[in-house]
This record gives structure tokens, sequence and C-alpha cells, in this order.
């Protein structure tokens, strides 16, 4: 049975993988918003697989704001099926909307951090 996803239980672990700085706020005008990492000059949402599509919505709201964007995925899943069709969805939001995009795969806290090509 695959662990539920916390996001904030992985939170330090990718911040020290992607060598994170410190979060800021940006304003778009009518709401401030802010980014869960802000690693190499790009403001990373980071949610997990089933709030996937939450995050692609974050991650355009930094584009708006004039800023790169990325995504985190984090998956708890060993189903190698679903994790194919989450790649092909970040592969998509990747090529369309210029989101970096990665996911980070823990399987009883073996993690990997796999960056969609």
């Amino acid at each position: 049975m695959a662990r539920q996803c916390r996001e904030n239980e992985y939170m330090a672990i990718i911040a020290r993988r992607l060598n994170c700085n410190e979060q800021y706020s940006i304003n778009l005008g009518f709401i401030n918003v802010k980014p869960d990492l802000s690693c190499n000059g790009i403001a990373y949402e980071v949610e997990c697989e089933d709030k996937v599509h939450y995050g692609v919505g974050q991650a355009i709201a930094y584009q708006y704001g004039g800023l790169k964007a990325g995504l985190i995925v984090i998956t708890t899943d060993e189903d190698n099926n679903k994790l194919s069709q989450l790649m092909n969805f970040l592969r998509w939001a990747r090529n369309k909307l210029g989101i970096e995009t990665y996911i980070f795969r823990c399987i009883q806290y073996d993690c990997d951090l796999l960056k969609i090509e």
C-alpha cells in the first residue's frame, strides 16, 4: 500500500537536492502568491500527485508575475503505468506552458528526483 502523500514531509529534502533559497511573495497586482520553493531562479510549486492540477495553476500565476515557473509533483505510488501517465501530463505542461517539471518519487523513503524532459 502506498504511503499517503504529505508535501510538508518532503519539502526539506527537495530543497536540499535542488539547492533552493528562501521563498518570497510575488505581487500580481490583485493578490500576492508565494512559491513553495525558489531554486536557481525558478519559482516552484510542490504538490502531491492528487493535486497536480492545483500546482499547474500556481505555476501559471508565477509566470504571470514575471518569473520562470516550475512544478514538482510528489508521488508515493509504485504503479509504473500511473507514473508514465503523470510523466506524460507533466511533459505536456512543460512543452505547452513552459513550466519546468519534476517528479519526486518516494517509495518507502527511497526517493528519486526525476526531471521531465
